[in-house]
């Protein structure tokens, strides 16, 4: 079973969904394609080609190729074409750092690099950022969560929201308990490890064992004896390559014939990973037994069509293109190719020292806080959101240090997880202007006492700092940090999804018998909830995993 955890994620899409119209009508006056006389430019895709972690530098090359054919075909980046190239890291950092450096050596001509992960984006983007390149970098690694490397752009999350959402899955959704950590010891694997292991202990589970296995070894029986002998629920893994398959095959044939459930990355969400897994253990097994964590990314849309089909008329030139269509990284670099081009064509520029300066506007647009812009700076205690602003997309202050919000009037969207886990956060104020909320928006804000909605708002409205519909049949969500018990009034008709989620001080709930519908995990995660009780039966309309333990 393949799941998308709404830790990492919730319905992020592909970012630009209109980028290449956008594009199209930027460079509609361009020379057509194949027949410019200016400069061609460069998309350098430095990543794995061969070694352990093969597998992630195809995919990347896959988002280069059908953009550059996008941008080709709108007439190019003022007119200059624009191709791909392949630069080979082997996944080692003794082996980036040279790559990177005969690359950079080699092409003046480069508009963007993209890949660069875990494996070696350390040691490649000091050589990136000094030699004035924009990077679209595929590291979720800790140390780039705060960088002064200005040519340095994530489109992923932090490693640890990958590591929190296993968890999550594993403790709240599945009930498993004792966890055996395997991952592969190259660099990118392990950034998972420290976060998955502090949050499995933080939250009562049992690490039975954890194993840095090396890549691409003929047999793991050791290993994999030794991790059978500690009884784990479940087995959290990431190493690439033959590894994995090899791993689990082992597993399934030691323990009887019968396989363990394990649990995946976003990295195990690849077609060669799940070819060489499936043909190891059997794809009944890995349907029954796997499962994986990624970004909630919409396969639809004038965007993602658009993308499709440049990607599938790459074919002749790279065979496995289009089995990447529906792989997150993928859709990921090729949108970051268009925010490049984008800038480059808004600052009538080639030069990146003049358009790296406008790409983070271009992806978030000049009226919007992009998905996950401040996520995680926790030294983010104060913001002022410009009036300008009309749209905070999903995550875009998760987990920052912010006590205070003022939403100007003007913003009509407020995305899922916004706030979330803002645990200084005291205060917040929903404008007359906002129309829409998403799941989550303001969940595990332990502080956070009153959500106050303006009067004048015709969608939302707040009682006793509880956030309602207009009509306040729909309970939206209660504060993270109000204490005590609670009764549901009797007009609410609909608890919504995550509506008491990560309610810190809430002891008891009583829910009034007018409530028909109670949405997912409504009540999880609330330490201290004691009792839920029902002024009549409990309604037919509700998802299991609607409580603690369910």
């Amino acid at each position: 079973m393949l799941v998308s955890h709404h830790r990492v994620g919730r319905g992020v899409g592909v970012l630009f969904a209109m980028l290449t119209v956008a594009l199209a009508a930027c460079g509609g006056s361009s020379t057509p394609s194949g027949s410019s006389s200016k400069s061609p430019l460069l998309i350098g895709v430095i990543a794995p080609f061969t070694g352990p972690d093969a597998a992630l530098g195809p995919a990347y090359f896959a988002a280069c190729l059908p953009a550059a054919r996008a941008i080709n075909n709108a007439g190019g980046v003022m007119g200059h074409m624009v191709s791909c190239q392949e630069f080979d890291t082997r996944g080692e950092p003794a082996d980036a750092v040279p790559a990177a450096q005969q690359m950079v050596a080699s092409h003046s001509n480069l508009m963007a690099v993209v890949g660069c992960t875990s494996d070696e984006a350390a040691s490649v983007a000091p050589i990136l950022n000094q030699a004035h390149i924009p990077m679209f970098c595929m590291t979720g690694q800790s140390e780039f969560n705060k960088t002064t490397f200005t040519y340095f752009h994530r489109l992923v999350p932090p490693d640890e929201f990958d590591a929190f959402a296993m968890v999550g899955s594993a403790l709240d959704h599945f009930n498993y308990k004792r966890v055996a950590l395997v991952f592969g010891n190259d660099i990118g694997s392990q950034a998972f490890v420290g976060p998955a292991m502090a949050a499995l202990q933080g939250l009562g589970a049992t690490v039975t064992i954890n194993q840095a296995i090396a890549l691409g070894q003929p047999s793991y029986r050791t290993e994999v004896t030794a991790m059978l002998q500690t009884h784990p629920d479940v087995i959290f893994t990431e190493a690439l390559g033959p590894t994995d398959a090899t791993y689990m095959s082992e597993v399934k044939q030691l323990n009887n014939g019968t396989m363990l459930p394990f649990m995946g990355t976003s990295a195990t969400i690849d077609p060669v990973w799940f070819a060489a897994v499936t043909g190891a253990i059997g794809v009944q097994t890995v349907v029954d037994k796997f499962t994986a964590v990624d970004l909630g990314v919409s396969f639809s849309g004038p965007g993602y069509e658009e993308f499709k089909a440049n990607l599938d008329a790459v074919a002749s030139q790279f065979p496995d293109a289009p089995k990447y269509s529906q792989r997150g990284a993928t859709l990921h670099l090729y949108d970051g190719i268009m925010q490049a081009a984008l800038a480059m064509d808004e600052t009538k520029s080639i030069d990146p020292t003049v358009y790296n300066t406008v790409i983070k506007d271009v992806g978030n647009g000049v009226t919007g806080i992009g998905y996950g812009m401040f996520s995680g700076c926790a030294s983010l205690t104060s913001f002022t959101i410009p009036d300008t602003v009309t749209s905070i997309a999903d995550q875009a202050f998760y987990g920052t240090g912010v006590a205070l919000v003022t939403i100007p009037s003007g913003v009509t969207n407020i995305g899922s997880g916004s706030f979330e886990f803002c645990s200084n956060l005291v205060t917040v104020t929903i404008p007359g202007t906002v129309t829409s909320i998403g799941n989550a928006a303001l969940s595990g804000c332990s502080h956070l006492a009153a959500i106050t909605v303006d009067a004048q708002n015709s969608f939302f409205s707040s009682v006793n700092g509880v956030l309602f519909d207009k009509s306040q049949s729909t309970l939206i969500e209660y504060p993270g940090g109000k204490d005590g018990s609670y009764t549901i009034p009797g007009s609410v008709t609909s608890i919504g999804d995550y509506a008491f989620y990560f309610c810190s001080s809430l002891t008891s709930v009583t829910i009034a018998n007018s409530v028909t519908n109670i949405g997912i995990q409504a009540f999880a995660s609330c330490p201290v909830l004691a009792g839920v009780y029902f002024e009549g039966n409990a309604p037919s309309n509700l998802y299991s995993n609607a409580f603690p333990g369910d």
